[in-house]
Parts: structure tokens; sequence; C-alpha cells
């Protein structure tokens, strides 16, 4: 009911300018993922041990999968400037920079919220900001040497309680240092009715800040966080290139069940001629509930990448595409999965792989063997 409430009291404030949340955002982007100089007041010998730290997860990451990768992608996509739309992509930025480089406009949407970029003032000694940062890492390594997210590392200090650091942010600005871009604006919005983007203002950060505490339990790691912090947008650029291009990243926190709220369900279908993909995605493009987002995917893309967590051809090939495959699929990682489309897969892939995958792309299969599929017009 108080969530409720201070929604009601954003809803009837009048428009005012956006809150520039673009100077924390720095702070993490210096602090969290070494882009840049960090601020003096931050313990420089913790900070420069969490550095090497961290380059020796970014390194091998660069080298052994986006090496790979980007070659790969490049051949198979050519230059594809279309907005990309990436669901159930836990704020994935680094992967959708490899696939889709040349896109200027790129959306993640999942269960965790972005999370408050405001700590980060607060995080100064050492006996705070090195734990931190260590749990962090933790985090990062797994993200990016599994080449899959889960909703429980992702959610780590994101939620709109979270006094710590934003785990879902951070992957976002890790993102950015490891493919050398800088973030330039920040802020923060919600979506309203139609998908209509509403800004964060000052006035809306005071209610929210003056509102009673509200603590969450471990559910908030199971279901849709519910918090001012939890959409995104990060303007940013190449590294220190005034003349680069400037790219735009939002990430939204949404239900994409056919339950799910129907503003984002329309921000998406507002996008024309999308790129989309997907990976390690529980395998919910499969399922009856998710009907609304699968539909909206093939009305409004012409072209997707992904696991087999992608769209089954039974749904994709009425809809007017193909569906080009790579490696080897004996059936799904994850014993949970549904046997039918399982089943149809396997058959799909015996008859139409086109070669070996020299990268791992979400999901193993049960054979713990790589694999892709390209959904096109």
């Amino acid at each position: 009911m108080r969530i409720v409430l201070v929604w009601l009291l954003f809803a009837s404030v009048a428009d005012a300018a956006p809150r520039d949340f673009t100077a924390e955002a720095r702070a993490v982007y210096a602090v969290v993922a070494c882009g840049e100089a960090p601020p003096p007041t931050h313990d420089g010998k913790t900070i420069a041990a969490h550095c090497g730290a961290l380059a020796k997860i970014t390194a091998p990451w660069q080298a052994k999968w986006r090496a790979k990768a980007a070659p790969f992608f490049a051949t198979l996509l050519g230059k594809r400037t279309n907005a990309v739309v990436y669901p159930f992509g836990g704020g994935d930025l680094a992967s959708a920079l490899v696939v889709y480089p040349d896109a200027t406009d790129y959306t993640t949407l999942s269960l965790e919220g972005m999370g408050d970029p405001r700590p980060i003032a607060r995080m100064t000694s050492v006996k705070v900001l090195a734990p931190a940062l260590s749990k962090l890492r933790t985090m990062l390594a797994a993200n990016l040497g599994w080449a899959w997210n889960t909703t429980s590392q992702l959610s780590i200090d994101s939620s709109e309680t979270g006094a710590g650091l934003p785990g879902i942010l951070a992957v976002a600005m890790v993102a950015l240092a490891a493919n050398g871009y800088e973030p330039l604006v920040v802020r923060y919005f919600r979506l309203g009715p139609g998908g209509a983007i509403t800004y964060v203002d000052d006035v809306e950060l005071a209610a929210w800040d003056g509102r009673p505490s509200r603590r969450t339990g471990h559910k908030a790691d199971q279901a849709l966080q519910v918090g001012l912090f939890n959409d995104v947008e990060i303007t940013f650029r190449r590294k220190d290139d005034a003349t680069a291009p400037a790219k735009t990243f939002r990430h939204i926190a949404a239900d994409l069940s056919d339950h799910g709220d129907q503003a984002t369900f329309d921000f998406l279908d507002a996008k024309r001629d999308v790129v989309a993909m997907t990976k390690a995605a529980s395998y919910l493009l499969w399922k009856p509930e998710f009907s609304k987002l699968r539909g909206i995917l093939l009305a409004r893309m012409v072209a997707m990448v992904s696991d087999d967590t992608g769209i089954p051809p039974r749904f994709a090939k009425p809809a007017g595409f193909t569906q080009d495959v790579w490696g080897t699929y004996a059936g799904a990682f994850f014993a949970w999965a549904d046997d039918a489309t399982e089943h149809e897969l396997v058959a799909y892939w015996k008859a139409n792989t086109k070669g070996s995958l020299p990268f791992r792309f979400g999901y193993y299969d049960r054979k713990r063997t790589s694999h892709l599929m390209f959904t096109h017009k």
C-alpha cells in the first residue's frame, strides 16, 4: 500500500526536470568498473587491488569470448543499426555490445532492478568498500565466466532498500569499461500508460527517500523488484572520443509473462524493425504464459540471436522467419525444460546445423556442447 501511495504522489507531480544521476553513476564506473580515476574520497589502495583482480576477470572474457564471438557475429549479422531488444537479459549489456556493436539503442528487460547508485559516495572506508567489491567480483566472475545470468546473482544489493553497491548497475558499468565506452548521462525513469517514459525528478526522489523504511526479505531475489531505481537510461559513447556517436542503454525491470505490466508491452510494441537476442532465458519463450512477449517479438523484430531458449520453430516459421543453427543439440541443459519443445529442437538441430560454434552462447545443451540459433526474416 505504501508503494502505491508513493507512486500516486509521483503521478500527481507536474513535469519537472529529470534528476541527473550521472555523477553518482560515474563514481560506480570509476570505483567498481575501473573505467577512470577514482574519486579521492575513496581508498586508493583498495580500489587498485580491486582493479587488478577485476582485470583477471574481464581479460579472459575479452580474450576467450569476445575475441571469438565478435568476428562470428560481424560475419553473420553485418552492420546492424536497428534498436536492440534483449528480454530476460539481466542488464547484460556486455553481450549486447558484442553481438550488435553498431546499434545505438539497447534495451534489456528482466525481473531485477538496476539499483541506487548513491550509496557509493558513503562507501569510502576500507572496512566497507573492500568486502563490497569482493562480493561484487564473485558475481561478475560468474556473470562473465558462465556466459549467463541468474536472478540470485544479479539481485545483489539492487532492490529499492539496497544500501550497498548496486549489482545490476555495476554489471552495466563493467560492460561499458570492458568494451571501451564511458557513461555520459544517467537518468532513472518509469513507464506510464502506453509505454511512455517519465523520468525521476527531485520531488519524486525526496518523496522516495522520505517514505517509511521498508525491509525486503530474500524473496526480492525471486520476484519482480519494486522501487524508484529499477529502470535506468544511460547515454554512453566511445571513451575519450567526443566525435563518436552517442548510444542509449535502457534497462527495464518487468514481469514479462502475460500477467505483466501492460506499459512494458506497449513500450516494446511501439518499436519497429528491432533486432533481438536472448540467452539462458529459462526456456520462458517456449511457454504459453509468455505469448504476449513472443507475439510482439515476432511482429516487431527482423532478426534474433539466441541459444535454445529463443523462439521455437513452430512459432517462428508461421510468422515468416527462417532459422539457422550452429553446434550440436542433444536436449536442454536443465531437466525441467518442456519435453515437447526439447524434442522439436533436437530434431531441428540434427537436420539443419551449419557446423560447430567456436564459443559458448548462453546454456549448454545436456551434453555440455555449445549451440546458437539465428532467427531472421
